[in-house]
């Protein structure tokens, strides 16, 4: 894995310009997928929405924490937003359909929580692989934050 990112966010603001960085080299890539690492309440949602936003998405971004799945569009790409903590089977991947929109080249998408699917489904997501590690820092609302390119 190559890092591209790898720095520590003290508060919301830098969190926000980190995604915005993040942003700059993912709309480069016109397909890629993004797995996001993290505990609960590390801020995987806050980055896919704050790169989202800034990868041009207008929209109210809301977490598929209950959907598993949402999908966003701009005139020139579409996104779609994944969360697969609720699944309670691997395979549910496959029975839910969503390996048809992780193998679609024009839809990029955001994966939090992909260790809960199988190693064939996490090898569905078409693009170039990418990786965000979000860790909790020492101080109230700091974060460890890296890119990486797998």
């Amino acid at each position: 894995m190559k890092t591209l990112i790898s720095t520590t966010a003290h508060n919301i603001e830098m969190s926000q310009n980190i995604a915005k960085e993040m942003a700059k080299i993912l709309e480069t890539t016109p397909d890629f997928s993004v797995s996001l690492e993290g505990g609960l309440g590390a801020g995987k949602t806050f980055f896919v929405r704050e790169i989202i936003k800034n990868l041009g998405v207008q929209c109210t971004i809301a977490s598929p924490t209950y959907t598993y799945v949402n999908e966003y569009h701009t005139n020139k790409r579409a996104f779609a937003h994944f969360d697969f903590y609720r699944l309670k089977e691997p395979n549910e991947f496959f029975a839910k359909g969503f390996n048809e929109i992780a193998e679609d080249a024009t839809v990029s998408c955001f994966s939090e929580w992909i260790n809960k699917i199988s190693p064939e489904a996490q090898s569905c997501f078409s693009g170039k692989k990418y990786v965000i590690r979000i860790e909790f820092g020492v101080g109230v609302g700091m974060r460890k934050v890296k890119l990486l390119e797998v």
